[in-house]
C-alpha cells in the first residue's frame, strides 16, 4: 500500500516535470526565427520591393541585369516561387546558373490556393541555407507570394497571425487577393 503511494506520487511528479519541460520547450521555440530580423537590404538592379530578412532577400521579379548583381552580394541560392508556366522574360535558370548560383524554382501557389508541400520544400531550402551561413534570394513577380511566404514561415515558427502577417506586408505582400488567400492558409494550419 505505501508502495503505491509512493508510485502514484512519482509518477504524479513524473507527468508534471514532463509537462513542464514541454511547456517550456513550447515557449522557448516560439517566436524564435532568424526570418524575423529585418535586415538592412536596399533596392537595386530593376527590383521595385526588396527586403531581406534573416538571410533571405524576398523581392519582386529580377531581370538578366539584376540576376547578374547577385553574385557579388554573395546570393548563392535564387529561390523562384512563381508557377513553371510564368514567363520571365528571360532564361532566368541560365542566367542565374551562369552566374555560379544554385537555382531552384518551387511553385508556392497551386490554383489560388498556397500549396503545402511547396511551403514544406522551400522552408526546407531556407533552414538548409541558413544552417549553412547562405544568403538566399527569394522572389516571384510582384513580391506578393515572396511576403506571404514569409508570413507563413512565421506563424509556423510561433509567431502570432497579426505579427507575422506585418512582416509579411513589410515583405511585399500587399494585394487584398494574395492577402485573403495567405490568411485562408494561415488559418488552416494554427
Amino acid at each position: 500500500m505505501i508502495f503505491q503511494k509512493i508510485a502514484k506520487k512519482i509518477t504524479r511528479n513524473v507527468v508534471f516535470l514532463c509537462l513542464s519541460l514541454a511547456l517550456i520547450s513550447g515557449f522557448a521555440h516560439a517566436q524564435n526565427s532568424p526570418l524575423a530580423i529585418k535586415g538592412d537590404q536596399e533596392k537595386f538592379g530593376n527590383l521595385q520591393v526588396v527586403n531581406q530578412y534573416g538571410h533571405v532577400i524576398f523581392a519582386d521579379q529580377p531581370d538578366k541585369a539584376t540576376v547578374a548583381m547577385l553574385k557579388d552580394m554573395d546570393v548563392k541560392m535564387v529561390i523562384n516561387i512563381r508557377g513553371e508556366a510564368e514567363n520571365e522574360g528571360f532564361d532566368e535558370q541560365k542566367a542565374v546558373v551562369e552566374q555560379g548560383i544554385a537555382y531552384v524554382q518551387v511553385p508556392y501557389m497551386k490554383g489560388r490556393t498556397i500549396n503545402a508541400d511547396a511551403v514544406d520544400e522551400i522552408l526546407g531550402l531556407v533552414k538548409m541555407t541558413g544552417d549553412n551561413g547562405s544568403k538566399v534570394f527569394l522572389h516571384c513577380t510582384h513580391s506578393q507570394r515572396a511576403g506571404s511566404f514569409l508570413g507563413v514561415a512565421l506563424v509556423k515558427a510561433g509567431y502570432s497571425k497579426e505579427d507575422a502577417g506585418e512582416m509579411a506586408k513589410d515583405a511585399g505582400m500587399t494585394s487584398e487577393f494574395v492577402t485573403k488567400i495567405h490568411n485562408d492558409y494561415v488559418d488552416s494550419i494554427q
